[in-house]
């Protein structure tokens, strides 16, 4: 099977270090992860429920298939084709020793998502909208997903779940389903259901 044109394996990084460390790890971290691909990593300084631990932001272009990048670094999905988090115990080790844990993420589809999170668009007609009562809504993009019922990356269709104006629950459409505005707010980032793993570094 061609690869996918759009793959992306996201990253949180937790790791046990002083703060004056931050910028040797974060190119420590990069370094770690230069064979696998083109990595940016983004430092987000202390991790405010834990403030030992430094947080990281990770996103990697691999040069291989997303799934068979995550194996290469010493991960495995569950039963339900998911990415459980990493959490060290004992002497094992991610990427770098100071790693304590790790959640992880994938997308791989022939392009990448046609929104981004806090993009403001319109609801078209559609029976989803109707149904709904929301055809002509202004909704905000909270996250994207693919259904994992598509195995093939190059057929993969793009949904998105968006929050109507007015109401204060997500509600599932179709990328084809929304028109940009061109506005943009801000928002909480809300995981995609069906690729990424929502556990997180025990304080």
């Amino acid at each position: 099977m061609a690869l996918a044109p759009h793959r992306l394996v996201w990253m949180n990084l937790w790791l046990e270090a002083p703060a004056e460390q931050d910028a040797a790890l974060t190119r420590e971290v990069a370094a770690a992860l230069a064979p696998f691909g083109r990595a940016t990593v983004t430092s987000r300084g202390p991790y405010p429920r834990t403030p030992e631990l430094l947080h990281y932001d990770v996103e990697l272009t691999p040069t291989s298939a997303t799934a068979d990048c995550l194996r290469a670094l010493g991960l495995s999905p569950d039963e339900d084709g998911d990415w459980p988090a990493w959490e060290r115990t004992g002497t094992d080790t991610f990427l770098h020793p100071a790693v304590r844990g790790a959640q992880v993420g994938e997308e791989e589809a022939a392009t990448p998502p046609p929104f981004e999170n806090g993009d403001v668009v319109t609801v078209l007609d559609s029976p989803t909208a109707r149904e709904e009562g929301l055809v002509g809504a202004q909704a905000v993009v909270h996250n994207s997903f693919y259904l994992p019922d598509e195995p093939d990356p190059l057929l993969r269709r793009w949904h998105h779940q968006v929050m109507p104006e007015g109401r204060e629950t997500l509600e599932p459409f179709e990328s084809t389903d929304l028109l940009p505005t061109g506005r943009r707010t801000t928002v909480e980032d809300v995981p995609d259901p069906v690729h990424i793993a929502h556990a997180g570094p025990q304080a």
